[in-house]
């Protein structure tokens, strides 16, 4: 009997560890377990996740560059400079075109673009499901990694937000699937380079997982006699669909500066090529700095929220590259996976400006690479009883992480973002001149039956650092501004970032409204312009 495209590739892969030695669960069927990962990850993502995380400043930031799209045919409202590609909110704008009500589909604008970051996780769940499966040949470690995923408080909290983060796992998954399962054939081989060109003009930073993506392509076609069709085919479509971010800029006469290349000082015009130098001077602090931001927001941010998957997971990647270094060919998939988290680790060690939501591409790879340690250390250990002993660490480690997680299922932080968005409605005269972060941008500008839009309601940053903004709108003086609607925390973001023309308002301004839920306060002002 002829052997399968499949079943060849299968054969000639190398051996992770305990390939061929079918860990399965319960006689439950592939299809089963997979649907039983998608239901979880549907309720636990799912359920309360338009009342938890409060709304974040970049999540409205994302959504009114898909709503100028949308409604206007731009990148962005305001000036684009290029400070990310755009693929991200391309998508977001395309599926609320889909949506009946667009961009009110579900209530506050951001919604819209929660319940796609809902989808886009399913999908990579699938995807994270098959591509550990294919790895090991275990259902062990593929449910391991899955359940860890998807149950994880940190990945939880970030993964209900619209982030082009989020996005970037969606093509990242695919590309590996694309490989791990039909990488004996040159059109899926292309197919995963787009893929991957689509996450690099989703996010830059997907290009730290290159060289490991370019090693399994290598590994995959190296023995076959098309190996140089299969290399060049890969990387051409990748560098294809990523041009198209450097070309939109040529054709947009914003490749190069009009200045010094070297400077972010205002020119003539934006630039990309000035954009991208500026990105890699940012610094967020040294590696070896405890002050630095990956050292505080591992501290502050990602450990408090879930150590879990940060210690298993760190360990369980030292492990698999430690195996996959002494034996190649048994444990290559074991070393892919650790070097997918060494990539980005080493992008978020390196030392530039990092934000707290960076961790999240790295999220998928912690998971696999502890599904995998786990279902090696399972079948050492437990013999026979593997099944049961699998279930017990599971359904403890299950609870343990559902138990970290209790807020974001209980507790409502958006309602004060509702409030406040309804009495500006109310009170405030839809052409006043307002200061506002951006979570609340689409919904004072979209127009909706039976509620004004506020088209001079502009974002503290564009205030501070556009031109079109500062100067000729707001002619750099405060007596233009009417009110200032304050996210949490914003006045002290005004003064860390001395946004001097806001400042200037906000000390002559005055609170009509004030909304608190916990240590959340949020407040509208206005400014008293009799005041010198």
């Amino acid at each position: 009997m002829n052997e399968t495209n499949d079943q060849a590739a299968m054969r000639r892969r190398p051996a992770a560890s305990g390939q061929g030695d079918d860990a399965r669960l319960w006689n439950l069927s592939e299809r089963s377990l997979i649907m039983i990962m998608v239901l979880l990850s549907l309720v636990v993502h799912g359920y309360n996740m338009f009342n938890y995380p409060l709304y974040l400043g970049d999540e409205g930031i994302y959504m009114e560059q898909a709503w100028s799209v949308v409604r206007e045919a731009k990148l962005s409202p305001y000036t684009y400079f290029y400070d990310h590609a755009p693929g991200g909110w391309i998508l977001i704008a395309a599926w609320s075109l889909l949506l009946p009500g667009q961009f009110g589909a579900f209530g506050m604008a951001i919604n819209s673009g929660r319940v796609l970051m809902l989808i886009i996780h399913v999908i990579s769940v699938v995807l994270l499901y098959r591509v550990t499966r294919k790895f090991t040949g275990s259902q062990i470690a593929a449910v391991a990694a899955t359940g860890l995923f998807t149950l994880s408080p940190l990945g939880l909290y970030y993964q209900r937000m619209v982030l082009l983060d989020n996005i970037l796992v969606l093509w990242m998954m695919v590309s590996l699937y694309l490989i791990v399962f039909h990488g004996n054939r040159l059109i899926t081989l292309i197919a995963s380079g787009v893929a991957f060109g689509l996450g690099m003009v989703t996010k830059e930073n997907a290009a730290f997982f290159a060289p490991v993506v370019a090693y399994m392509v290598y590994n995959e076609v190296r023995q076959r006699y098309y190996f140089r069709f299969a290399m060049t085919g890969w990387a051409f479509s990748a560098v294809a669909v990523t041009s198209l971010y450097p070309l939109y800029a040529l054709l947009k006469s914003e490749l190069f500066p009009s200045g010094s290349v070297l400077s972010f000082t205002p020119a003539e015009h934006v630039s990309l090529i000035s954009t991208f130098f500026w990105q890699l001077t940012r610094s967020g602090g040294s590696a070896f700095d405890p002050s630095s931001q990956f050292w505080v927001f591992l501290q502050s941010r990602w450990w408090t929220k879930d150590s879990i998957i940060i210690m298993l997971g760190a360990a369980s990647s030292a492990w698999n590259i430690m195996l996959g270094l002494m034996e190649r060919e048994r444990y290559r998939n074991n070393l892919v996976a650790g070097l997918f988290t060494a990539a980005f680790g080493f992008y978020l060690l390196k030392g530039s400006a990092i934000l707290e939501f960076y961790i999240v591409p790295l999220l998928p790879f912690l998971a696999l690479n502890t599904g995998m340690a786990a279902d090696q250390l399972l079948k050492n250990f437990m013999g026979r009883s593997i099944g049961i002993g699998f279930l017990v660490a599971f359904a403890g480690l299950s609870a343990l992480l559902l138990y970290g997680a209790r807020d974001q299922f209980f507790i409502d932080q958006t309602r004060t973002q509702q409030e406040q968005l309804q009495f500006i409605r109310q009170n405030v005269p839809a052409d006043a001149s307002l200061v506002i972060d951006d979570d609340l941008w689409v919904d004072l500008h979209e127009k909706r039956k039976g509620s004004p839009s506020y088209p001079l309601a502009h974002s503290h940053w564009k205030v501070d650092q556009d031109p079109d903004i500062r100067v000729k709108l707001l002619n750099e003086d405060w007596q233009n501004i009417d009110y200032l609607v304050l996210s949490d925390d914003m006045d002290q973001v005004l003064r860390i970032n001395n946004e001097t023309v806001i400042l200037q308002a906000y000390d002559r301004s005055v609170v009509i409204a004030q909304f608190e839920e916990g240590n959340v306060l949020l407040q509208v002002r206005r400014v008293n312009k009799s005041r010198r």
